[in-house]
């Protein structure tokens, strides 16, 4: 099968988007299909005059579906998958898929097609006003970058395309990551019957990694907790570090992000700050912590850190809201806390350290459930079986 992906990489470094869609590519490369990719990036919007032509431009950009519409005459796919198409391309890209007559599929990364910040977060509270209400109240309550200003063409956006059905009629096939994430995009008017689930993957840890179980202790066991990813008060690093007071289970952090001070001033409280870290380096950590903390406040899309954790046979204490309540199961792969609360946090945290079999048997069934559903063997199954039926249907 021939696939075109295209993808409008952000400003900054790779984030969890371009990681999803390059694994893909080397997966469906590795099954012998043709994958070509078609990508724009952010930086191309400039400074001044045109930054704002592109501000203009961003509910329906013609240069963008023409530049898209030109790939698909270059490389006549089968399929075009789209991961991501703001600012530069827009929803303009799928009108050139239908005037190619070529099926296109979208993944829902994030949740910017009804809310205006992508997140469902405003002053440190889920929002969902604007997915069913106007759009423009987004711009009231400046919900991106704490600017109205900036906030002001991605509501644009969102109204154009509700009032244009766009996703209604020009998207042939969705792919949510969990059951929760289809479930909130349906609430915001997607088509029920478009939005086929499947989850993200990870490829295993190289076999040469596993040398990590000398990190552990010298009584050969897992100890301490892990916390894994970009220090953002949506992750809910506030609620951590405070949950930390009370709680005298060891704290490793890996990451960087702006509130990196938070966790600095924590290490009286048991806290160890790693920095970034690589993919070998976070493995190591994964195979020498008990648990895994997972604690971010917002509608999480999905977390591939959580399944690196399953691979890793590392069970997890989540947030239960968003994809981590689907993807982490209370008592089988880890445990659920209130989002947000850092009692409820601390009690899930002392309650692991007092279990230390229970957790082990977490571990066991997160491993286990990694290799059911997680493992780029069956991603493809699943992958190719959403390309397949989006052709027939399309035909």
């Amino acid at each position: 099968m021939r696939i075109l992906q295209v993808h409008n990489r952000y400003q900054g470094g790779r984030g969890g988007e371009d990681r999803v869609m390059d694994n893909e590519s080397r997966l469906l490369r590795t099954n012998g299909n043709e994958v070509h990719q078609f990508i724009a990036h952010n930086d191309e919007i400039g400074k001044g005059w045109s930054k704002l032509r592109a501000a203009i431009r961003m509910p329906y950009s013609k240069d963008g579906g023409r530049r898209v519409a030109q790939a698909i005459a270059t490389y006549r796919p089968d399929i075009v998958h789209v991961h991501n198409f703001d600012y530069v391309l827009t929803p303009a890209i799928f009108d050139a898929c239908r005037k190619a007559r070529t099926p296109s599929v979208q993944t829902l990364h994030n949740f910017r097609g009804i809310c205006a910040n992508a997140t469902f977060m405003r002053e440190g509270r889920v929002c969902e006003e604007c997915m069913h209400g106007s759009p423009y109240l987004g711009v009231l309550h400046r919900c991106y970058e704490g600017s109205a200003l900036k906030t002001l063409p991605i509501s644009r956006t969102i109204a154009y395309h509700r009032k244009r059905q766009t996703w209604q009629t020009k998207v042939d096939r969705y792919i949510a990551l969990t059951e929760f994430g289809k479930r909130k995009y349906v609430e915001g008017g997607y088509a029920e019957k478009r939005i086929s689930v499947k989850p993200n993957f990870s490829y295993p840890p190289d076999p040469a990694w596993d040398d990590a179980r000398d990190e552990k202790d010298t009584d050969g066991q897992r100890s301490g907790a892990l916390f894994v990813g970009h220090l953002l008060p949506w992750k809910g690093i506030a609620v951590l570090m405070e949950a930390w007071r009370d709680i005298p289970t060891p704290l490793r952090v890996a990451g960087s992000g702006p509130l990196q001070n938070l966790v600095t001033d924590a290490e009286n409280y048991g806290v160890t700050y790693l920095g970034r870290l690589d993919a070998e380096a976070v493995y190591r950590e994964m195979r020498r912590a008990r648990i895994l903390v997972f604690s971010s406040v917002w509608y999480e899309p999905f977390g591939l850190v959580l399944i690196e954790a399953f691979a890793a046979g590392l069970p997890v204490v989540a947030a239960k809201l968003g994809a981590p309540a689907d993807i982490v199961s209370h008592g089988e792969t880890g445990l659920h806390f209130t989002a947000g609360d850092p009692k409820s946090l601390a009690e899930a945290v002392a309650w692991a350290a007092a279990h230390p079999e229970d957790m082990a048997r977490m571990g066991e069934n997160a491993r286990r459930e990694y290799e059911l559903l997680y493992t780029p063997k069956a991603n493809y199954a699943r992958l190719m079986e959403i390309y397949e039926q989006t052709i027939a249907e399309y035909n």
